[in-house]
């Protein structure tokens, strides 16, 4: 009975087991069925063994009908066949699996349709080699693929057909593909590309580089596009016109653009018709300069840009004297001659970006941009400028008839800002020139009142400094240097102008002066030999004969390719001992070439003369060059000594300078010592020579104490 009992729980579970396996049968055959894709598995002889619904409808069947037949018995030839069932043992023999492209013709439509089909060669349940066949319809796809190939070869004729250039740049890796109109009309062959975007900017014209990635940048920036007119260089050097234009269209998930197309046009012709339009508009066509019509739009172009950040501009109103006298008395034809000269000579007095234009009769007016960075920079380049424009004048003009001199009134005025509209510019100009013909012609004066008080201050600071050079009175004052003792060591020279109704004038009156008009060297080199000459006497004098004298020397005089051998002939000139003179370099000045500072050094320290660092600590202070430079000492800044008692951070500076020099054998001078305060502090912390109102004022040689 229990047997009985088991045998039937047997039997039950494998009702079970094949309830389950139908239900699983079922479901895999309506997934088989309902897929997409054309399931097949067919035997070692190529006979079908299961064949979803897609393939039976294809075939005109069903797929209980396909299994144990061939493809031979649906309709195709006894040669496909025998080709199918070839295919299926060569995939079974080689054990590989196959994905193929294969067409098929579907039986109920005659339809042509496109599959790609994977073939799986593996071992049955019988151990023989059985094959699956997955294929999908890739029909719809061939046709997009088809269409989307007729509407390029569309689109690129129409392309073609406008002339213009396209571009589609990828700007994540920087890929630029190029058209065949693109690369043609640049005279450029597809392999000489590199296909970055180093194609676009190599042909880009330097002059216009800037603008357009400027427009090309602010076009993604914006996410948006451009349109911009810009020359470009084709391959043999020939430069063209185009219009070229660009829009972001693809962006990422986060907004950040991803592709950029556009295209460019030639647009060379059209511009040569604007140059010849603008020839008969803009040109004056006595001279070939400009006229008032283009300075005008030049200006307000300049002024609606706020000028360069930080520089002047500066407009010339120019007015020929007496011109109408000339042209009166020698007709027309030597007037206009007059004129064209001029304008000739005019062009020549500025930079070729500047413009210089004729506004009808005999006033022309020059507009310079860049003039300085400050006002006195400006005002400076501006009477140099005017200067120029009265220079081509004194050499007589050739009138054919006559040679004729002439002379011209010159009205200046100066822009930092956009402070007022071209018209208002060009009335101040005016007014200006007119103040110049009222203080008697053949003049140049400022539009601004306080520029033209401060331009005559320095002019007669120049005319009063030349006369003092030539004069003797540009002379050294002496400041005692004292050692840790108090004791007289040496002496600075510090340049003073003794003037005969003013006094004493000191060097923040006229040193800035002097560097600008190159009268600083003059300067330099009366020091030097004023200094060598008191040396000289000193040496003759046991109490004397010890002490040293530093001299400044500026930037300018020791940039002179000669400066040592001045030097070293004034020295021989004076007899003066050479150990006995130090030259105070200011940090700053040794930057701008250090191997020809760093050379002529070696050269001095070579004959002995000693050299120190002033006002150390205020510029580029390197260990790197400090360690290069043949250096006898540092002069701690006065800014520095100033702050000792009172800030943390000027006493670390000091104490810093001071076991620095110590490190590198550097002897050190501190200046502007005034307190004993000071003097304790800097002794204390290992300083050996003092220099400052405390021990000594600067003054005459005479006034010097000894002792």
């Amino acid at each position: 009975m229990q047997n009985v009992r088991d045998g039937s729980a047997t039997m039950a579970d494998l009702a079970d087991e094949v309830r389950i396996l139908r239900q699983d049968l079922e479901v895999l055959r309506t997934i088989i069925d309902e897929s997409p894709d054309v399931i097949v598995l067919k035997d070692h002889e190529g006979n079908f063994l299961l064949g979803n619904r897609l393939v039976a409808d294809l075939y005109g069947t069903t797929p209980e009908q396909m299994v144990g037949k061939h493809d031979g018995d649906f309709s195709a030839t006894p040669e496909q066949a025998e080709f199918f069932r070839q295919n299926v043992l060569a995939i079974m023999a080689s054990g590989e699996t196959e994905i193929v492209l294969e067409d098929s013709t579907d039986e109920r439509t005659g339809e042509t349709r496109h599959f790609k089909s994977i073939k799986k060669p593996f071992i049955g349940p019988q151990g023989k080699p059985n094959i699956l066949v997955i294929a999908h319809d890739v029909t719809d796809i061939r046709r997009s693929q088809v269409q989307i190939e007729i509407s390029e070869r569309r689109l690129r004729y129409v392309l073609d057909a406008t002339g213009d250039g396209i571009w589609d740049w990828h700007i994540p890796s920087g890929r630029l593909v190029n058209s065949d109109r693109w690369i043609e009309m640049l005279g450029y062959a597809a392999g000489d590309l590199t296909g970055s975007l180093e194609d676009f900017i190599t042909c880009l014209h330097p002059d216009d580089a800037d603008e357009v990635m400027e427009a090309v940048s602010g076009a993604l920036a914006t996410t948006g596009g451009y349109r911009h007119e810009h020359r470009m260089r084709c391959k043999d050097g020939q430069v063209i016109w185009v219009l070229d234009r660009g829009s972001v269209v693809e962006f990422d998930e986060a907004g950040n653009p991803v592709r950029m197309v556009g295209s460019i046009a030639d647009i060379t012709e059209r511009k040569k018709a604007e140059d010849e339009l603008a020839a008969i508009a803009y040109i004056d066509q006595l001279t070939g300069l400009p006229n008032r019509r283009f300075l005008q739009e030049r200006l307000q172009h300049v002024l609606s840009r706020g000028l360069r950040l930080g520089s002047f501009s500066g407009l010339f109103y120019i007015d020929l004297d007496h011109f109408k006298v000339l042209n009166d008395t020698q007709g027309h034809v030597v007037g206009d001659r007059m004129l064209q000269q001029f304008g000739g000579r005019l062009r020549g007095c500025v930079r070729d970006m500047d413009t210089v234009a004729r506004f009808g009769g005999d006033e022309f007016a020059v507009l310079v941009e860049g003039l300085g960075e400050t006002a006195d920079q400006a005002m400076m380049a501006a009477v140099a400028i005017a200067n120029k424009i009265n220079a081509i004048c004194e050499e007589p003009f050739d009138l054919s008839s006559i040679r004729h001199r002439i002379t011209a009134s010159v009205g200046i005025t100066l822009m930092e800002s956009e402070d007022a509209s071209a018209e208002e510019v060009l009335m101040r100009a005016d007014i200006a020139m007119y103040a110049a013909k009222s203080a008697g012609r053949h003049a140049a004066r400022f539009f601004d009142p306080e520029i033209q008080a401060a331009l005559s201050s320095r002019l007669a600071v120049e005319s009063e400094l030349r006369d003092a050079l030539l004069a003797g009175g540009i002379r050294p004052a002496y400041q005692g240097i004292v050692d840790a003792c108090g004791q007289l060591v040496g002496v600075e020279a510090l340049a003073r102008w003794w003037h005969p109704t003013r006094g004493v004038i000191m060097p923040a009156d006229f040193i800035g002066v002097s560097e600008q008009t190159g009268q600083i060297l003059d300067i330099g080199r009366a020091m030097l030999r004023a200094a060598c000459e008191q040396l000289a006497q000193w040496s003759r004098n046991p109490q004397t004969a010890t002490l040293t004298i530093a001299v400044n020397v500026s930037a300018r005089q020791f940039g002179e390719p000669d400066f040592v051998d001045e030097v070293l002939a004034v020295i021989a000139e004076t007899g003066a001992p050479r150990e006995r003179l130090k030259l105070e370099l200011n940090e700053s000045m040794l930057l701008h070439d250090i191997d020809d500072a760093i050379a002529k050094m070696t050269h001095l320290d070579d004959e002995g003369i000693a050299i120190l660092l002033d006002d150390f600590g205020t510029g580029y202070s390197s260990l790197s060059y400090l360690q290069r430079l043949p250096l006898a000492g540092l002069k701690i800044d006065r800014s520095f000594v100033d702050g000792i008692n009172h800030s943390a951070g000027d006493a670390a500076i000091v104490r810093t300078i001071l076991a620095l020099a110590s490190n590198l054998g550097l002897s050190v001078v501190a200046e502007g010592v005034e307190t004993t305060a000071q003097h304790e502090f800097l002794r204390e912390h290992g300083c050996q020579m003092f220099q400052g109102y405390l021990f000594s004022r600067p003054g005459p040689i005479e006034g010097l104490q000894y002792a």
